[in-house]
């Protein structure tokens, strides 16, 4: 394959991984920051010990430069977000990509880009934030509650992932080469960066160009067991039946073991150009180009019992290759109309393609030939374009700012998915085939007023007023169009209560907009269960959320700070899955708004050199989510949590600088709680181990750095155990069919990276 020469090549394509500059421009609340005379070797090399940013925002929001995650060197931004507060993963064990905030998923959290929604490759709107390389990354604003000036989308939160833009990079470059050692394979694999920043000798003109590539692995065993619950009717769930690692231990009626790699290559392009207009004015061009080269295998082998013994029952394989391509570019133009007014406004065009063949096959368990009748394969295509334009106006008075501005964006979503099947001679044919294309329509307005109470409070009070029309099409299905407007409010305190401490207390409403795939009327057959009909429902409301969050902040010595807020979000019009008929066969269903619901938690943060101890060279950095939720589940017609949420997240990390030789040493500890989801006759229970980092670090008096990282030391696994019902009824009774268990690792991934700067 294309990736082969790759894997033997340790830094022979590692020259091209960006520091870089921006996709989009930034939202006018995320880019207030002070500018310095920071040089490039202050930027890439540092000895300090560095802590999260305080905010100067009225609204909750945490800030993290670059500087906080490097000393570990993420590959992506899913690497650096696992070390935030409250952000969980419940992806593959290994895998970082679909942030949860307060461990909501499914579309539950926003992830924006310099201020402004994104296309995602997924249906349910989520954004792959391992796909962004982390080298291109300034910072990551965690965004606990929105002010009016950014979309309401993200109830559990909005994660604002602000890239490097040209023109705040002083002028030079940077390269840095990475080789990465998966113990799984003993494979070696490159990364690296080249990036250039200039400007013209007037300083009328800025400049950067980047290009990157990286390459991630990811390498997991999975052993699954199924048993018949009626034989062991004291046990709960399974787990203590399961014996993964002993096969003559098992009393599993099913076993199965697979070995799964996921294999990738990032490439990207950037460059951005401002002009000075004027004596205020700023005219900006940026464009960008990532592209994600992904193939995976999985290998398994299947055991059924037979007579008391477990005997082989067949073995398979699924090769999928996976293609994203996202583009985009953007112009911004910023001025100022008098001294006390100002204002912005840009225009922007993104697309995401996303292609996938997954391609299954299956194999005689004795002799290894293949069974022709028995394969397999599926084709994903969908492209996601927007366009979108907006612009904003700040208005100064003496104590009090306003804000006000609208936006506009137009989503053309187009999405396929092809089944085939081999028939009696080994020919694959088209078995389904279910297409639909999405027209989604924008019209935003905001206004925002903040004033100065004093010389210790102020207030931010706001509305954002937007109006959605979508239509959705689809082959054998009428047309169908929804409007919704909503008003959606609110309101920032910030209160001063001593020279180091600050009270924050906000209150917003937000939105979760139903994923794609659930507006389309189109009947899907076999779901959620053998003989059933599912059909989308093109009228099914946004999910509203009233949030209130309540925190203080406590400045620390040296540069040290102290966090902890109190959040409650109360959720109305849930969207589910229910029973609207009957088919000839089955039932037949639909998604409905069914339910309300609730989750709310406790959230603390700290992050400070530990001066007052008198270990000046020493920094520590914790946090801890604990987070209680509940909402009314249409099958199980009870309360339960909401899925895939944790109890509890958490991370923990010590770094310890030595200056007379230039070094610094660390550690990073992430660990989350049990997550339970229910979906369709089913009860699903997920455990996750504790992931441990480590780093070393040497800096050079020329600017050179040469740093190790370990990744996965304690070999971290995920563990599941479903409880399958008989159907619906038995669910509700809580009789259970069968334990489903399941065991998933990973493996240690190690980092030697050097970096310098010209």
């Amino acid at each position: 394959m294309r990736h082969a020469l790759l894997k033997r090549q340790l830094l022979s394509s590692c020259v091209l991984l960006a520091l870089a500059p921006q996709a989009m421009a930034q939202d006018e609340a995320a880019t207030e920051q002070p500018t310095t005379d920071m040089s490039l070797e202050e930027i890439v090399v540092t000895g300090k010990i560095v802590t999260r940013n305080r905010t100067a925002s009225v609204s909750p929001e945490l800030t993290y430069d670059t500087e906080f995650f490097q000393k570990f060197e993420p590959i992506s931004a899913g690497d650096m977000l696992k070390r935030v507060p409250g952000v969980a993963f419940t992806s593959d064990i290994g895998e970082y990509d679909a942030p949860q905030m307060r461990g909501m998923a499914d579309g539950f959290t926003q992830v924006l880009v310099n201020g402004r929604p994104v296309p995602g490759a997924g249906n349910d709107r989520t954004v792959l934030v391992d796909r962004i390389p982390a080298e291109i990354i300034e910072k990551i604003e965690v965004i606990r509650s929105p002010g009016a000036d950014i979309d309401s989308q993200g109830v559990g939160g909005t994660i604002n992932i602000i890239l490097k833009e040209g023109a705040t990079l002083p002028v030079g470059g940077s390269i840095r080469g990475s080789a990465l050692y998966s113990a799984k394979d003993k494979e070696l694999r490159g990364a690296g960066a080249i990036s250039y920043a200039g400007r013209s000798d007037n300083e009328r003109i800025f400049y950067s160009v980047t290009a990157n590539i990286q390459q991630r692995f990811n390498a997991k065993k999975f052993v699954e067991e199924t048993i018949v619950a009626g034989d062991f009717p004291e046990s709960t769930d399974g787990r203590d039946l399961f014996a993964p690692d002993d096969f003559n231990a098992s009393v599993a009626d099913g076993r199965a073991v697979q070995l799964d790699s996921r294999e990738n290559l990032d490439t990207s392009l950037n460059a951005d150009v401002t002009f000075k207009v004027g004596d205020s004015g700023e005219l900006r061009f940026d464009g960008f180009y990532i592209d994600t080269n992904r193939d995976e295998r999985e290998d398994t082998t299947e055991w059924e019992r037979d007579d008391g013994e477990l005997v082989g029952d067949k073995v398979g394989s699924q090769d999928t290759e996976i293609r994203q391509e996202n583009f985009g570019f953007s112009a911004l133009y910023e001025d100022r109309f008098s001294d006390t007014t100002s204002f912005d406004t840009m225009v922007r065009y993104s697309q995401f393609k996303n292609t996938e063949d997954q391609y299954d096959r299956e194999f005689d368990f004795d002799d290894g030939s293949e069974s022709l009748d028995d394969r397999e394969r599926e084709l994903i295509d969908s492209t996601d374009k927007e366009f979108a334009a907006d612009f904003g106006i700040k208005h100064e008075l003496d104590a009090m700012l306003l804000k006000f501005g609208a936006s506009t964006k137009f989503k053309d979503r187009d999405y396929g998915l092809t089944l085939m099947e081999a028939d009696d001679f080994g020919e694959l044919e088209v078995e389904s085939e279910s297409q639909f294309g999405v027209k989604e329509k924008r019209y935003d307005a905001y206004l925002v007023g903040e004033w100065q109470l004093g010389s210790a409070m102020t207030i931010e009070a706001g509305a954002r007023l937007e109006h959605t029309n979508t239509k959705v099409s689809a082959p054998r299905a009428a047309e169908t169009s929804n409007s919704v407007t909503l008003l959606n409010p609110s309101l920032h305190i910030q209160r001063d209560v001593s020279d180091n401490g600050q009270l924050r207390l906000s209150l917003a409403r937000t939105v979760r907009r139903p994923t794609f795939d659930q507006l389309v009327p189109a009947e899907l057959q076999d779901e959620p269960d053998d003989d059933d009909v599912t059909v989308g429902n093109p009228d099914l409301a946004m999910e509203k959320s009233w949030g209130l969050d309540l925190g203080y902040e406590h400045s620390l010595p040296g540069n040290g700070i102290l966090g902890v807020n109190f959040f409650y979000r109360k959720v109305s019009d849930l969207s589910q899955l229910v029973r609207i008929g009957d088919t000839e066969d089955g039932g037949l269903y639909s998604y409905d708004n069914v339910g309300n619901g609730k989750t709310y938690g406790i959230e603390f943060d700290v992050s400070t050199p530990l001066v007052f101890l008198g270990l000046d060279e020493t920094g520590f950095f914790a946090n801890y989510t604990r987070i209680w939720s509940s909402r009314y589940d249409e099958f199980l017609q009870e309360d339960v949590r909401f899925n895939h949420q944790p109890k509890y997240v958490y991370n923990v990390g010590l770094t310890q600088n030595f200056p007379s030789i230039e070094a610094t040493t660390g550690f990073s500890y992430q660990k989350q709680g049990l997550a339970t989801s229910v979906f369709y006759a089913e009860i699903e229970d997920q455990y996750y181990g504790g992931n441990l980092e480590f780093f070393i670090e040497k800096r050079f008096e020329n600017g050179f750095v040469l740093r190790f990282t370990a990744n996965n030391l304690l070999n971290a696994e995920s563990n599941q155990a479903e409880r399958n019902f008989d159907g619906l009824d038995d669910m509700r009774a809580g009789i259970v069919d069968e334990f489903e268990v399941e065991r998933e690792t990973s493996t240690r991934v190690f980092l030697l990276t050097a970096r310098y700067h010209f």
